[in-house]
């Protein structure tokens, strides 16, 4: 389970940072890329983070739980 969890927050790592650097791009060239304005760009981009932000909270959760059983 701790394999998956961390792919999937490598993925929305990623998947976040393409986002960003997409908006960053389209509201530099004043265009809407697959017809989606910058914002909209962006905010997918704060939502990737947010998920990798619980994923890290949950793994951290998760190592003090063995931690403190053994």
């Amino acid at each position: 389970m701790r394999k998956l969890t961390v792919l999937w927050g490598n993925l929305m790592r990623f998947l976040g940072l393409a986002c960003l650097v997409v908006g960053i791009v389209t509201a530099a060239t004043q265009e809407a890329f697959a017809g989606f304005t910058p914002i909209v760009w962006l905010l997918v981009a704060v939502f990737c983070m947010v998920i990798v932000v619980c994923t890290e909270v949950g793994l951290t959760r998760d190592f003090l739980e063995g931690k403190t059983e053994k």
